[in-house]
């Protein structure tokens, strides 16, 4: 108990010191404050005033989805979904980790803050998840899809993976820092490169330049008592031609741990959600020159956690797992401003991260792995208006960018690779062509947009080209259709090239593809002598896809305030990186073009003695140490009188060999009206998964829909939200469906859909009291899971549950304090 308080402690001075200095020194920095940017309110708006205000059309602003700036965002034609910082407080989600699993798009995919990482999910080759609740940051993985592709930006800029799997540092991002999150599902390599493949999340955050604003969270979970607090400072100040912001933020979690789950038939403590303690700084300059403004922006982020998975009756440290992480990256750019429409940008990017982590077994037995990410960017983009056509102005813009990845690491996993380097040089482009506007007076088209872009990208070891192309019709005030198809691409992870060094191993192996001539009588009929090479594959090419999305929006006149969004989209990957299970790759014919049948002496000593294979072989045949498993650590060790009889040399390394495909609904409705003197908004965002297949060879695509630990095909969210003279009431609703859990080894088991609402209450609390010391400052109370309903029970899980697609979601009461002070 003391070295937590001590530890504690520390957080909090290391905290309160930065953001006092932070504070001080912005506070001094100018005289004169700006108008360029003021503080958001964090409780309700006016009932009158929309929460989110409408986008502006400014030379200045990017829209996610495109090169162009000033582009209005009606013109893109891909599907756009937009959640704000009121969004993220209301949901009750005690952090990012956990307010992204409510998005309906995105699923926890093989990276998750408490569930899977790292794992093959409902795959032809393997129906078993592993789930990793110790050190996974949490990231995005929208359609279903793993994680590698869907792409995460941040402010635009693409963000450092960490650890071996590669994940982005979501979950580092304070809550506090978000001003809004866009989600593109769809294609987008043609605009921001590899790995846009299911979509694009940008998330944007505060830059406040004008006051400050101080903002204290509390919470509780009702089953265990555990609690939660957070505390965040952000100041800025503005002058006449720059301005400057910063923040500092300190989050604590305690663990989450219930009643023991039963894991097949035996009981464990798990960590559901572990220990965790955040820290975040973050910052940033802006200064104009006559025509060129120069901005630098930094941020930095500690964090550590602790799990357990504990049996009963055995010592708390039986399985200690303890993790840490920290990270900074500095973003530059340099900005010329031509006038009529045109600009050159120089960008310049570099971030760093490291994670550590640490398991305790037993009575000192210790497991620690050590990873290392860097990425750096370089790009140059400009713009310009060629012509000036009868619909509006011709609009391109266009770049290149050279981006370096790296990836370090001392886990015993990598054995003889101790790390990679990933360099891609890429050229792009992309035009923005009105056809016809309203001016032009043409029946049934109000305007017709046309959209184009393009990028080649070479990656050393491949090379990929990526098209796009997007039309928005709107063919009157209250309707328009759009539409788009893009080829799209993502490289393979380093854990699939580098990852497990190759492994060489001897087994007597049915094989069904043997001659009668050939069957080796020293084994039993049918089964041939195969040498297995497992691990990871350096010979990887990237992987290609192909993305439609077609959609409508309804604002109609009869009723102005509803907003109706829907969408279709189709989602094929082709080369999709895959590891063949043992048996599959011996006796399906379709797994025989990465094999090596008859092999010569050659080739066997080729794999045997790769220097990148892991020093320590072994042997699982009838005639080596009479039947018993034998081993040695060096290749010269392995007696000829084996190697000479391979008859087979089967490889399960990841291979370029699956199909994967996916195509679904989406549902976007918003609408606002006065009820009881106030303003009441509805929103209800789902997605409907229609297909989610995955297809190795010529084999039977293999449904990745509606299991365990699979995609659940309906996900919906909707929120209520009334307001009126200070006072904001409303509630958000989760919903998952249900479905049927029909592993192998299990008797198929219906799994009912899970349900969670949240009530919040928000106060304008100068509004209410009229109270001076109280002006600007507002009070969120939030029932998170306020019924406190359990994910549905699955027998012989790990968890006890599915928290692929229900992940821990404990009833957790939350207070939330906001005082802003406006500038000078």
């Amino acid at each position: 108990m003391a070295c937590y308080i001590v530890s504690w402690s520390r957080s909090f001075m290391r905290f309160w010191g930065a953001a006092a200095v932070a504070a001080t020194m912005l506070w001094s920095s100018s005289s004169a404050w700006g108008q360029e940017a003021t503080l958001s309110p964090a409780g309700q708006p006016e009932p009158d005033e929309p929460e989110v205000p409408p986008p502006a059309v400014d030379r200045d602003i990017v829209v996610t989805g495109s090169l162009i700036r000033g582009l209005p965002s009606e013109y893109v034609a891909s599907p756009v979904f937009t959640y704000d910082k009121l969004d993220v407080v209301r949901s009750g989600a005690n952090s990012m980790a956990e307010y992204i699993l409510t998005i309906p798009q995105n699923f926890a995919a093989d990276l998750s803050d408490f569930g899977t990482s790292a794992s093959q999910i409902g795959s032809q080759l393997s129906t078993a998840t592993s789930y990793n609740q110790y050190d996974a940051f949490a990231g995005f993985a929208l359609r279903g899809l793993a994680s590698d592709a869907t792409l995460t930006l941040l402010n635009g800029r693409r963000m450092p993976s960490v650890g071996m799997i590669e994940a982005s540092t979501v979950s580092a991002i304070p809550s506090a820092l978000i001003e809004r999150i866009d989600v593109i599902p769809d294609g987008a390599s043609a605009t921001y490169g590899a790995d846009a493949v299911a979509g694009v999340v940008n998330i944007v955050t505060r830059k406040i330049t004008d006051g400050a604003e101080f903002r204290v969270r509390g919470g509780i979970m009702s089953e265990t008592g555990a609690k939660i607090w957070d505390a965040s400072m952000l100041a800025g100040a503005s002058w006449s031609s720059g301005s400057i912001y910063a923040m500092a933020s300190h989050q604590r979690r305690d663990e989450f741990v219930t009643d023991p789950v039963l894991s097949g038939t035996t009981p464990l403590l798990i960590s559901q959600l572990p220990e965790e303690d955040l820290s975040g700084f973050y910052g940033g300059v802006r200064q104009e020159a006559g025509d060129l403004t120069l901005s630098v922006d930094g941020s930095y982020f500690e964090r550590d956690r602790s799990a357990r998975l504990d049996y009963p009756n055995t010592p708390r440290n039986n399985r200690d797992y303890v993790s840490v992480a920290n990270g900074w990256s500095v973003n530059g750019n340099v900005h010329w401003d031509g006038g009529a429409r045109t600009s050159l940008d120089l960008n310049v990017d570099y971030g760093s991260t490291e994670a550590g982590s640490q398991l305790t077994y037993g009575t000192g037995r210790v497991t620690a792995y050590n990873h290392a990410n860097t990425l750096f960017v370089a790009e140059a983009t400009a713009q310009t208006a060629l012509a000036t056509l009868p619909a509006g102005p011709l609009v391109v813009a266009g770049g290149a960018q050279y981006r370096v990845e790296t990836l370090e690491t001392d886990a015993a996993i990598f054995f003889w690779q101790r790390g990679a380097t990933r360099k891609a040089m890429s050229v792009f482009g992309e035009a923005s062509v009105p056809v016809i506007s309203a001016a032009m007076g043409v029946p049934l088209m109000q305007a017709l947009t046309l959209s184009a872009a393009l990028r080649y990208e070479d990656l050393e070891f491949d090379s990929a080209f990526a098209p796009k192309v997007g039309l928005r019709w709107q063919i009157n005030p209250s309707l328009a259709l759009r539409g788009t198809y893009a080829r799209s691409f993502l490289v393979p992870r380093f854990r699939d090239t580098i990852g497990i060094a190759e492994q060489v191993s001897f087994w007597s192996q049915p094989y069904p593809f043997l001659s009668v001539t050939s069957q080796n009588p020293a084994l039993p009929a049918g089964n041939a002598l195969a040498m297995y090479r497992a691990g990871s594959n350096p010979d990887l090419d990237t992987q290609e896809a192909d993305t439609f999305t077609a959609g409508l929006d309804f604002t109609p006149e009869f009723l102005p305030n509803l907003s109706f969004r829907a969408g279709y989209y189709r989602i094929k990957i082709a080369g999709r990186v895959i590891t063949p299970a043992q048996t599959d790759a011996a006796t399906l014919i379709d797994y025989q073009r990465f094999n090596i049948a008859n092999p010569t002496s050659a080739q066997v000593n080729a794999a045997l003695n790769n220097p990148v294979t892991f020093r320590w072989f072994s042997a699982n045949v009838p005639f080596i140490n009479r039947g018993q498993t034998q081993t040695w650590d060096s290749a010269s060790l392995v007696p000829p009188s084996l190697t000479s009889q391979v008859q087979v040399i089967i490889d399960i390394r990841p291979q370029n060999f699956a199909v994967e495909f996916t195509d679904g609904l989406d549902l976007d409705i918003a609408y606002r009206t006065r009820v009881l003197g106030g303003e009441a908004r509805l929103r209800l965002n789902g997605q409907y998964i229609l297909n989610l297949d995955l297809q190795a060879g010529n084999g039977e695509p293999v449904s990745r829909l509606d299991g365990y630990a699979r995609a659940a095909d309906l996900r919906l969210n909707g929120s209520l939200v009334w307001g009126r003279g200070g006072l904001s009431v409303g509630s958000v609703v989760n919903y998952v469906d249900g479905f049927t859990d029909n592993r192998p080894g299990v008797v198929p088991m219906p799994v009912g859909s899970y349900t969670t609402a949240s009530l919040f209450v928000g106060l304008d609390l100068a509004r209410l009291t009229r109270s001076r010391a109280l002006a600007d400052a507002e009070l969120q109370v939030v029932a998170a899971n306020v019924f406190d309903q359990r994910p549905p029970s699955v027998r012989n899980a790990y968890l006890g549950y599915d928290p692929f697609n229900n992940p821990p979601n404990p009833r957790t009461i939350s207070v939330t304090f906001t005082k802003r002070i406006a500038g000078r």
